[in-house]
């Protein structure tokens, strides 16, 4: 069974930490939110190094870059697929049911 955070020494912390942040980068951007949410009980620890409060701070900044740019694209791909034509429905998945 896994340990709990608030038991981890500060060097066990730092590397969960730190693997949760650059495997953010291997196309798993959910890991940084999952950083910030495992790791935030414990950041105020004494013991713990400033690189974890700057992966947690790094997370949160990446994370909510990515959201902004999803919406972002998101809002522009539903108001003007129509106007792009067959480039737009190259883009479109539509899972055709009762044919």
């Amino acid at each position: 069974m896994a340990k709990p955070i608030e038991k981890m020494g500060a060097d066990e912390i730092l590397v969960i930490s730190r693997k949760l942040f650059y495997g953010g980068f291997c196309l798993l951007p959910l890991l940084w939110v999952y950083n910030i949410l495992y790791i935030w009980p414990v950041r105020n620890r004494a013991d713990l190094s400033p690189l974890v409060r700057r992966y947690l701070l790094l997370s949160g900044i990446l994370a909510a870059m990515l959201f902004v740019y999803f919406s972002v694209w998101y809002g522009v791909f539903v108001k003007e697929r129509l106007n792009w034509g067959a480039r737009g429905d190259l883009l479109t998945v539509v899972l055709v049911k009762g044919v």
